[in-house]
């Protein structure tokens, strides 16, 4: 194909804004740390009792 440029090969992981979220997100803030279990059971609660209170309203 005529007028394309040939690629650099890739040695980078990604681009630089890429290791910026990496740290970002293996940083651990001091808020509650709430495991993924508790999370999962009480959206399964709230919407038990949402199916509870719609049937008696």
């Amino acid at each position: 194909m005529k007028g394309m440029k040939k690629q650099a090969p890739s040695d980078s992981s990604g681009p630089s804004s890429t290791a910026g979220l990496m740290r970002f997100f293996d940083v651990s803030g001091g808020g509650p740390q709430i495991s993924p279990q508790v999370v999962v059971g009480a959206a399964i609660g709230i919407i038990i009792l949402h199916i509870i209170i719609s049937a008696i309203a």
